[in-house]
């Protein structure tokens, strides 16, 4: 398990590695970069916008702490492209989300995905995701190195 990058473990994580979070509420929860799709395709066969295309970010959560637990990556994710630009989530359903959500509530020691859909320019490589607990309001964050 690595601590988050931020706080005093400071380690470099990559896709597929899960990180130590605390949301603002002090609520303790892992959490895995699963996968990036890139390019993602639109579930009603919607196209991104001109010169750009869609990404999918799969987050998978798991409860540790003794309460409920919330997050929802339209507010608590972003993605740093190789440009230096930071990209926001953008409300679209994306076929390689399969019946993922992008806001998912856990009991205790439960697990679930999220799904967050982001648009960027074709020309840029997605070089990091980041993951803001309580969109940014937690002490914590954790972040991911792409590929």
């Amino acid at each position: 398990m690595n601590h988050a990058v931020g706080s005093s473990g400071g380690a470099v994580a990559h896709v597929g590695d899960t990180l130590d979070l605390k949301n603002q509420a002090a609520r303790d929860f892992h959490i895995t970069l699963a996968k990036v799709a890139d390019p993602a395709q639109a579930v009603n066969g919607g196209s991104p916008a001109s010169n750009k295309r869609f990404i999918a970010a799969l987050f998978d959560v798991t409860n540790t702490s003794s309460q409920t637990l919330s997050t929802d990556g339209d507010l608590d994710a972003n993605i740093i492209g190789s440009d230096g630009n930071v990209y926001t989530p953008t409300h679209h359903a994306l076929s390689q989300c399969g019946s993922s959500t992008v806001k998912v509530q856990l009991a205790a020691g439960k697990s679930g995905t999220s799904c967050v859909a982001f648009q960027i320019k074709t020309s840029v490589k997605v070089s990091q995701v980041q993951f803001y607990p309580a969109a940014g309001s937690a002490s914590d964050y954790g972040e991911w190195l792409v590929p």
